[in-house]
């Protein structure tokens, strides 16, 4: 009887993932893309594009494989020389235009679902407990991206630029990792994970 109570292992945030959409090979989502993505107000991050016109979701989207498919520092770039951005755009856009007059079943929907998959497979944060909820009289006004970004650059000895190209999914398990070593939070083990999605009718 395997009495493993693993419930999240590292290697799945260690081995790479390929992430291909509408032939764009995509890097794994970071913390860089969620801050560009948040800071520019694209709606493919918090699945708002249901509110906008076609035209205007496509250009999102197209914008969304862009950025996702690039760096932190080159995204930097990009947005600082609107003319470079308007450059490498137009042959994202000449290019994908391109894959979809070329298949007659292209369906937006079904690409949008693939890069809401590939964004949930990197930010799939651990169930965790958090240990010191019932002493809190107030709850921290500091924001969840901070708090990360500062964990990894004081205590885990990362500069900037690998805190903000590295998969999101790696990013939380080191989280997690240093926040119950400080006994801040504690994850939870697969049995006990197992009975919560019983509970919860997920199994």
């Amino acid at each position: 009887m395997n009495t493993d109570p693993t419930a999240y292992h590292f290697d799945q945030a260690l081995l790479p993932v390929t992430w291909d959409i509408c032939g764009v090979r995509l890097r794994p989502f970071s913390m860089g893309h969620y801050i560009i993505l948040k800071n520019i107000g694209n709606p493919m991050l918090d699945n708002s594009e249901t509110n906008i016109a076609d035209d205007e979701k496509l250009c999102w989207f197209f914008q969304t494989l862009l950025i996702c498919a690039s760096t932190y520092e080159d995204n930097i770039e990009m947005l600082q020389n609107l003319e470079s951005h308007k450059e490498t755009m137009d042959k994202l856009v000449a290019n994908l235009m391109k894959v979809m007059e070329s298949d007659p079943h292209w369906n937006i929907f079904e690409h949008l679902r693939s890069f809401r998959d590939y964004v949930n497979f990197y930010m799939d944060v651990p169930v965790y407990f958090n240990e010191h909820e019932s002493k809190e009289v107030t709850k921290s006004g500091i924001d969840w991206v901070q708090n990360l970004y500062f964990t990894m650059k004081k205590h885990g000895g990362y500069s900037e630029s690998e805190i903000m190209n590295m998969n999101f999914k790696k990013l939380l398990y080191v989280w997690c990792s240093y926040a119950e070593s400080e006994g801040s939070i504690k994850v939870i083990n697969k049995q006990d994970l197992q009975q919560l999605a019983r509970a919860r009718g997920l199994i």
